[in-house]
């Protein structure tokens, strides 16, 4: 136990004053019996507890209030905050406290206990009723969350006393996929930046300390350059604008890993490593600041964001703009108003946080705060089951958004990276059911274009259209993905059944027989199906073996079909009927998590190849050999090979690193092939098993952090 700590069990009044002394700055009719009431409730019941540090347990839920009273929230949220642990360690009940601190108190209390029942998604299907529930807790009280989220930031920052190491990753990896995103989704981004530091530090401390360091480097590097931007930046607007604050950092360790990853890019490569804000006196100020900015630096094509003519759904509200400032350096700059800035660092909470009067939490303030759990909600009444539940939730909870326009101009909020079909559903899902194309900007588009800002899109409609199942594999709102399911659901059995007559239809093509009534009847018995529509429902979901329809009952294929080996039981494929053989084609190495598509050759089944590769060119003219497929991510873990070429540095122990690299992210080294050596570099290829697209992506990035790597690219 702590010196602290040890303070604070002996010692409880003094830490009480010292809340209480936070709380009254800005709190002007603070109920001090109120407080110390919850106060010494929480040190009694949690009297004899410890936690893993050793402190006394009451000593954590007086440091989440500390938190809260820090950002001047409102004294039913911080007695919260001081119960918020007896109800669900069992030492006190909901009951027993809303008799002792009210009905309002209590209800917070309760879904502050609900919202720890939030688990990863490997329970997901078993804790989906309790997500639902904590979903509508929220949505009712959104103090709820926000009460968590400080009750998870405390846990973090002392979660190095935490000795079991697979207890304190899973912590941390539940905080980085869990709680920093609904931080983000209401706008905490303070609270969201430390949680992804604290959790990112613990989940890969290899990358974590890597980035730290090379990020340390480029700021000794360039020591001066945001101390004299700051000044070059003010000397830039002061004759034009009197009230004008500006600040100045690096981004944040884990946002550039994020960027590092989703780009497979270097940390050298990334450009806008600086960030610069600028605070305006107005609206209108704002606007002309950019002017003027734009004026004395150019600004880069494509990364310009009006976020104050189209905000955030959460309220964020900011102009972004990347200029190459001085040096020839690239550098965001996000320019905002005193109101917005209060916004964007504390999203919903900034309705009372920064409240003049007192510190009350209106009805008004709850309203707006919990605007856009809605769409969430939506989505709970309309899911077929808990897995699509926490899909779609989780999608809609934990995305940054892109604003598009109708031809009317509406403004539609839509999740980054949807399709122009998530835009039609967003409009209306029966728009959406009927859709057949859209125009983006006057042009015909496909409907998997992903959208952007400021797209205007029209959506091309007709009666006849109805939802395929495709549609899934670039729909990925929780609305669109919702209906088209339920739409698929309704008509499934008929899908199914055209799909069944047509393989049916192929299978005979190939072998010149004709679907008689006798060859249907000897087949649905000995499938043992009790009529012809269920059979045929069958076959077209894979049910039924086609080889096996044509090597029983029909004359044995062809040459080309009798040289075709029989595939695995099980694939990590969905779309090849059971009984093909199938291959990963080399050219590309597909891996699972990546768009595929299969060709069917002569020799070899179908040969599996990246959406993208080049190779697909030669069968443009033959739609008939083309198999639309998807990974099957129910199928458990495989290891697939991937090769990548390396400039490696010509010094001794280069090698060395690069395979511990590889090593420590549990990648298979299958093969290394040195083709060139030169004085300073030398050129290899290293062929590696990794599980999927994800794991690549890691060690490409990982790889990349190595000073002994010059270049590496896949193959």
């Amino acid at each position: 136990m702590g010196k602290i700590s040890q303070d604070f069990y002996k010692n409880p009044d003094k830490y009480l004053l010292k809340l209480e002394g936070i709380i009254s700055k800005y709190h002007k009719t603070l109920d001090k019996n109120l407080l110390k009431k919850a106060y010494y409730f929480s040190f009694n019941r949690h009297l004899f507890q410890l936690r893993d540090s050793g402190d006394p347990y009451a000593y954590h839920p007086y440091e989440v209030a500390k938190i809260l009273a820090d950002l001047k929230f409102d004294l039913t949220s911080i007695a919260t905050a001081l119960l918020h642990d007896t109800v669900e360690d069992g030492v006190a009940t909901n009951c027993e406290i809303e008799k002792n601190f009210g009905k309002e108190i209590g209800n917070l209390v309760q879904g502050v206990t609900k919202l720890s029942k939030i688990q990863l998604p490997d329970k997901e299907v078993r804790e989906a009723s309790n997500f639902s529930k904590f979903i509508i807790a929220v949505s009712e009280d959104i103090r709820v969350l926000l009460i968590k989220l400080a009750d998870r930031l405390h846990n973090m920052r002392t979660i190095s006393f935490v000795r079991d190491n697979k207890r304190r990753i899973n912590i941390a990896k539940e905080t980085l996929e869990v709680y920093a995103p609904l931080a983000g989704r209401v706008g905490f981004q303070v609270m969201r930046e430390e949680l992804e530091r604290l959790s990112f530090k613990q989940t890969n401390s290899l990358a974590y300390q890597s980035l730290k360091k090379r990020i340390n480097f480029l700021n000794d590097k360039n020591k001066n350059f945001v101390k004299s931007t700051i000044e070059n930046i003010k000397m830039i607007l002061a004759s034009d604008f009197k009230k004008i604050r500006v600040s100045g950092r690096q981004k944040k360790i884990y946002s550039t890993w994020k960027k590092m990853q989703s780009k497979s890019i270097a940390l050298e490569k990334i450009s806008d490593i600086y960030a610069f804000r600028i605070i305006a006196s107005s609206k209108d100020d704002c606007y002309k600041v950019l002017g003027r900015i734009h004026m004395e630096w150019p600004m880069v094509p494509e990364r310009f964001k009006d976020f104050i003519s189209t905000p955030k759904p959460n309220g964020y509200s900011s102009i972004h703009t990347t200029v190459i400032g001085p040096d020839g350096i690239q550098m965001e700059l996000q320019i905002r108003s005193l109101e917005m800035h209060k916004i964007a660092e504390y999203g919903v909470a900034s309705h009372w946080i920064y409240k003049k009067m007192g510190n009350q939490f209106s009805k008004k303030d709850l309203k707006e705060s919990n605007a856009w759990f809605k769409d969430v909600i939506e989505i709970i009444k309309t899911a077929g089951g808990p897995r699509e539940l926490m899909e779609h939730s989780r999608i809609e909870m934990y995305s940054d958004n892109v604003f598009c326009f109708t031809p009317k101009g509406d403004v539609i909020s839509m999740i980054k990276g949807s399709s122009a079909l998530d835009f039609a559903y967003a409009i209306h899902s029966t728009l959406g059911e009927k859709t057949i194309g859209v125009k983006i900007n006057g042009n015909l588009s496909p409907l998997n274009r992903i959208v952007s800002n400021g797209d205007q899109i029209e959506v091309l409609t007709s009666k006849g259209q109805k939802p395929q199942p495709n549609w899934l594999n670039f729909c990925i709102t929780g609305k669109a993905r919702s209906q088209i399911r339920k739409s698929l659901r309704d008509h499934e059995k008929d899908e199914f059944e055209k799909l069944g007559k047509e393989i049916l239809k192929k299978i005979l093509l190939d072998i010149n027989k004709r679907a008689t009534k006798k060859t249907l009847s000897m087949l649905v018995s000995f499938f043992n199906y009790s009529s012809y529509r269920s059979f045929y429902i069958a076959l077209g979901r894979g049910e039924v073996n086609s080889n096996l329809i044509m090597e029983t009952f029909l004359p044995k294929p062809n040459k080309s079909l009798t040289n075709i080996q029989k595939a695995k039981n099980r694939l990590p494929i969905i779309g090849l009927t059971k009984g093909q053989a199938v291959n990963f084609a080399e050219c590309c190495n597909p891996l699972p998590g990546e768009n595929i598509v299969g060709i069917l050759t002569e020799k070899k089944g179908i040969n599996v190849h990246l959406i993208s590769c080049s190779v697909l060119e030669r069968f443009t003219d033959f739609p008939e050999l083309w198999y639309e497929l998807t990974w099957n991510t129910k199928s458990g873990k495989y290891l697939q090979t991937t090769r990548v070429s390396l400039t490696v540095q010509n010094k001794i122990g280069s090698l060395n690193k690069i395979t511990s690299c590889i090593s420590k992210l549990n990648a298979n080294i299958v093969d290394i092939k040195i083709n060139k050596r030169e004085e300073d570099f030398f050129y290899m290829e290293v062929d590696v098993q990794v599980t999927d697209s994800k794991h690549f992506k890691d060690l490409f990035v990982s790889l990349n952090l190595e000073d002994a790597i010059y270049k590496i690219e896949r193959v």
